[in-house]
């Protein structure tokens, strides 16, 4: 989970707390350790779900990637499965515009359908729009942990699977940071290590 004064002041946004300048949520946790504990435990059971409910989808997009959002995080945000409302920004890296998300992802999405379509999606093309899904960052928080069940669903489809172990956190950002700058070589090599 990120530290979210990387993000906005709670001031400007509209998604924290004022007193707490954490993430408002259902239980009202009220530290960042609590409502962190709290999202990882739920997030393991409701990842399994959402991991599911892919495997019923016979193409894939963003209305898929809101559902397992909301699968995922209904327990904690009320804004589960919807689209940010403001801009955000991760250091020196600006996401996509949130009137931009829709049109962005349909056009990453119908590449992906497409190539899985006519079984020519290739690893290294899957690394290329998965740095490219990155930029969406469509909501407020969970956009990595979903973007990944989302990926998963793609690798499962053309005979992958990943293992995010074999990476850390650190590589992990650095590849999306080159990928954001259209340098997808480092995302590439990233998933020859972490796919099987």
């Amino acid at each position: 989970m990120p530290d979210h004064s990387d993000y906005f002041s709670a001031d400007q946004d509209p998604y924290l707390d004022p007193k707490t300048k954490i993430l408002k949520n259902i239980p009202n946790l009220q530290t960042q350790e609590e409502l962190e504990k709290f999202e990882e435990v739920i997030f393991q059971v409701n990842s399994v779900e959402a991991t599911e409910y892919l495997k019923t989808c016979s193409t894939l997009g963003l209305e898929e990637w809101k559902r397992v959002h909301q699968i995922c995080f209904a327990d904690i945000f009320e804004w589960a499965g919807e689209l940010r409302t403001i801009r955000i920004a991760k250091g020196s890296t600006v996401f996509a515009y949130p009137e931009n998300i829709e049109g962005e992802a349909l056009k990453i999405f119908d590449e992906i359908n497409l190539l899985l379509g006519s079984s020519k999606l290739t690893l290294d093309k899957t690394a290329e729009l998965f740095a490219e899904a990155n930029v969406l960052h469509p909501f407020r928080e969970g956009n990595g942990r979903t973007q990944r069940i989302i990926f998963n669903e793609i690798l499962r489809r053309i005979g992958r699977s990943v293992d995010y172990g074999l990476t850390d956190q650190h590589t992990m950002i650095e590849a999306m940071i080159h990928g954001y700058n259209a340098n997808y070589e480092p995302v590439i090599k990233l998933f020859e290590k972490i796919t099987l």
